[in-house]
């Protein structure tokens, strides 16, 4: 890769993980406290909200291609967005919204920020983006990174990077433009704005009637009756205003709302919500979910083969069986799941993830050979995916090919942000490669501009003994 757009991506490392705590517009509502914040993957969802939201995002002068969704694991209420084209949306978020049309309303009004360009940067947010990440592949599956300890360090730092982050406080204007221009875009896309409207009203009565601290935001930083008032004059005119949601959309949302609470709900409010005598498919796959937290497997298996047989030809299904595999122990009985799902869906980046991983857990040089085709597979959609290059690094390692794999733990580290040790890795790798090698020129290139943007030099004393 070329030098220029190398450093290039060098601006954007963890695109979209960490790219979005660097530079941050909170908009619709922050936790005051927060710890452990974990970075949901998945592709269900992701395909979901960037399907749904394309002629949102169109119609507020935005490239939807250009244009990531960053789900955080967080029962909070809270959206954002960046000045990178990153919108962020809390678990609990999308849990309140009770319709399709509500969620459109909050994304229509985070794009109405980034068309705006109402940004803020803040030196500690940028320094809170290097810390290590928390990746969840498949939801379930928590992938700690090179360096980031134990599982309560999460991707955006501590709670009191998260109380920085709260300290930001937002001009009202801004927020009514962003209303405004949301409702414009809804109207544009031929959808709806009253969604917005109803959330953003529900929003402002918790701020009055509720003390819990998931509103806390609101207490100081308030949805005005006002600008409630207006936003419902303005949506209310819109020839739209009364257009409803397709049923095929609902139906995805409820599957959507249905995994989600399945993996991050206790079991027991699990089953509450969707009981044994609710037979739709949302709630069996709910279920599924909490059985296999449970540890109940068996009766999750046993439900799940019930739906893959009716419905043999879903990605997704096929994914979180040989997810449940994967997770009890079983990587040799992952295999056959993942590979079923990377079949039916094999531009899917993150299912590649899951068989490379289960591959490369086999240990044998046949499997690692085959998870090494499958991760950088995986890399050629996502190659700022470090967890990716993590498991390549360890697959290498396990083929006895130190260069390759000391230039993957490179990539890793340059990814996350670290510098330092991406430029040590990177010099590593060039002592066990050949020097007319691609290979070979790209840990150059990461050793450059790592130095670079460190501000050494690139040939310093410790670099020339290590060559």
């Amino acid at each position: 890769m070329a030098w220029n757009s190398l450093k290039s991506d060098a601006k954007s490392w963890m695109k979209p993980v960490v790219a979005a705590s660097m530079m941050v517009l909170a908009t619709i509502g922050l936790a005051p406290k927060a710890n452990a914040q974990a970075i949901i993957r998945d592709t269900e969802i992701e395909l979901f909200l960037k399907k749904e939201s394309r002629v949102i995002l169109e119609a507020s002068g935005l490239n939807p291609d250009n244009v990531h969704f960053l789900l955080i694991a967080d029962q909070s209420i809270n959206a954002f967005a960046t000045s990178r084209q990153i919108i962020g949306l809390n678990t609990g978020m999308i849990g309140e919204a009770e319709t399709p049309n509500e969620l459109f309303g909050v994304i229509a009004h985070e794009a109405g920020h980034q068309s705006a360009g109402h940004t803020v940067r803040s030196d500690e947010i940028y320094q809170a983006a290097k810390a290590p990440a928390m990746i969840t592949l498949g939801l379930g599956v928590i992938a700690i990174l090179a360096g980031a300890g134990d599982a309560g360090i999460g991707l955006m730092g501590s709670s009191s990077t998260f109380g920085t982050l709260g300290a930001l406080r937002y001009m009202q204007t801004q927020e009514a433009a962003a209303d405004l221009a949301g409702v414009k875009a809804l109207e544009r896309a031929g959808m709806s704005g009253r969604g917005m409207v109803e959330f953003f009203d529900k929003l402002r009565n918790y701020e009055t009637f509720s003390n819990a601290e998931r509103y806390q935001y609101f207490r100081t930083h308030p949805l005005s009756r006002d600008r409630v008032a207006v936003l419902r004059r303005v949506a209310a005119a819109q020839p739209h205003y009364n257009a409803e949601d397709p049923p095929e959309v609902v139906a995805q949302f409820k599957i959507v709302k249905a995994k989600l609470s399945g993996f991050l709900d206790p079991p027991m409010k699990v089953f509450q919500r969707y009981p044994e005598s609710d037979t739709s498919y949302p709630a069996r796959y709910a279920r599924v979910i909490a059985w296999y937290k449970e540890t109940e497997v068996k009766k999750a298996m046993t439900e799940l083969d019930k739906m893959i047989a009716e419905n043999p030809d879903n990605p997704y299904l096929w994914e979180l069986k040989g997810q449940i595999y994967f997770e009890t122990g079983q990587a040799a009985l992952a295999i056959p799941a993942h590979e079923k799902s990377v079949a039916l869906m094999p531009d899917a980046p993150l299912l590649q993830v899951n068989l490379g991983q289960a591959l490369v857990a086999m240990g044998d040089n046949d499997n690692l050979r085959k998870g090494v085709d499958h991760l950088k597979l995986s890399l050629k959609y996502e190659p700022d995916n470090s967890f990716a290059w993590n498991l390549l690094a360890q697959a290498y390692d396990g083929l006895k090919m130190p260069g390759e794999a000391r230039l993957a733990s490179a990539e890793e580290q340059f990814y996350n942000g670290n510098m330092e040790q991406a430029r040590t890795f990177a010099v590593w790798s060039q002592k066990n490669l050949p020097q007319d090698s691609i290979e070979y020129r790209r840990a150059r290139d990461i050793v450059l501009i790592s130095s670079s943007l460190m501000g050494v030099d690139p040939v310093d004393d410790v670099t020339r003994k290590r060559r």
